[in-house]
C-alpha cells in the first residue's frame, strides 16, 4: 500500500499488491480496489465499508492501509 499525505491529509491511496492468483481474485480486485482507494481518501482512515463478496481483499487492504497510515504518522516510509 502506498499513500500520499499532503498538508496532513491523505491525498492518494494506491494498492500496489493485491489478490490476483485466480481469475476470480483478479475480477474482484479490479472491481473493488478503486472503490476502496477512493473511500480511504474520503474517510481519511482505514475505516471504510466492506464490499460484499470481497472480504479477503478488504481485510488485506484495510490492514495494509492502517500500517501505511501508522508509518506516515511516525515519519517512516
Amino acid at each position: 500500500m502506498q499513500i500520499t499525505v499532503s498538508g496532513g491529509s491523505i491525498s492518494t491511496v494506491t494498492a500496489i499488491k493485491y489478490p490476483n492468483e485466480t481469475n476470480q481474485s483478479q475480477t474482484i480486485s479490479a472491481q473493488v480496489i478503486p472503490t476502496y482507494e477512493q473511500e480511504a481518501v474520503s474517510a481519511q482512515s482505514a475505516d471504510i465499508k466492506l464490499v460484499s463478496g470481497a472480504t479477503e481483499t478488504y481485510t488485506g487492504f484495510t490492514g495494509s492501509l492502517q500500517d501505511a497510515i501508522n508509518q506516515a504518522e511516525q515519519g517512516g516510509s
